[in-house]
């Protein structure tokens, strides 16, 4: 079982990147909705990873495939992972500049968006470190990006931003380490391909808008419509008829895709952690779709 360190105890280890439609504040409502066992855990919407260090933290993940298709955030987990040492010395500068919103608009945000990944070149450790320092300076801490793949997340007006924890980022690189766990840049078709009989699955893919004003999807500069929920749905039934073990979160929006006599359908109550309205991160209702029985309910 993955073990973690310090004070990031088990049941305590958290994202590392504030990420939209992260799920730390429902992590103990979903217990009662992740399955009792399973074999390999995939992750193919990662974002903040939430869910993922949660199980892990807690033990109950041997194996996990992670991904996502935003590269950039990909290079994060990557980074982390195998050049920690290197991001640190790297945060602990940027972290001087951290009040600084000058530098922020003139410095870190025209030279993030000039870097060209590839991998295992001194790029990747250096647009990480920009990206942390973006992601706790910016707006709300949203990522977001245009039709030219360019962050153009406003200055966020903090008072005295921390971008990192050394001990968290530890306490994070030796969870990803550890045998058994595959980060990749790919969509969910690849990253659950070799999925199987009692693999647990978890979607938290771009929600469908629940408004005509409430439809921000670009987390990669291509946005997440109809037609891809659509798709992703037939992806949900062909894993189910796989044997996996699946559970979806979205809005209500979704329902139509999923049969109630086929699937079990759940509603919790979550809060919206990322707007750009204040007055708008308020409660509201999350779907869950799942294809097994919940653990404290008995037929």
């Amino acid at each position: 079982m993955l073990e973690t360190m310090g004070k990031y105890a088990a049941g305590r280890l958290s994202p590392f990147l504030k990420w939209a439609g992260g799920k730390g504040q429902l992590l103990e409502t979903f217990e009662a909705y992740f399955p009792k066992s399973f074999g390999t855990y995939y992750e193919p919407f990662l974002g903040g990873g939430a869910v993922f260090f949660h199980l892990a933290s807690k033990g109950r993940i041997t194996k996990a495939v992670l991904s996502d298709l935003n590269k950039d955030l990909i290079n994060c987990y990557v980074t982390v992972r195998d050049r920690l040492d290197e991001l640190l010395e790297r945060l602990k500068e940027l972290q001087n500049h951290a009040r600084d919103k000058e530098y922020f608009y003139e410095v870190v945000r025209p030279n993030f968006n000039k870097i060209e990944l590839q991998t295992g070149s001194e790029g990747d450790v250096e647009k990480t470190a920009l990206l942390f320092y973006l992601n706790k300076t910016c707006y709300n801490g949203l990522y977001r990006v245009n039709q030219k793949d360019e962050f153009n997340v406003p200055w966020g007006r903090y008072k005295n931003p921390a971008i990192y924890d050394e001990s968290h980022l530890r306490a994070i690189q030796r969870i990803l380490t550890q045998s058994g766990i595959t980060v990749m840049c790919c969509d969910y078709h690849e990253a659950t391909m070799n999925a199987g009989p009692n693999d647990f699955v978890y979607f938290d893919p771009p929600y469908q808008p629940v408004s005509s004003t409430a439809n921000f999807t670009s987390y990669t500069p291509q946005s997440f419509g109809w037609g891809d929920q659509e798709r992703l749905s037939q992806a949900y039934h062909e894993l189910a008829d796989r044997g996996c073990l699946l559970m979806l979160s979205n809005s209500p929006k979704v329902e139509k895709l999923y049969s109630p006599h086929t699937f079990r359908i759940e509603r919790v109550r979550a809060t919206r952690a990322i707007s750009c309205v204040g007055n708008k991160r308020g409660p509201v209702q999350e779907l869950l779709v799942l294809n097994y029985q919940r653990t404290d309910v008995k037929d």
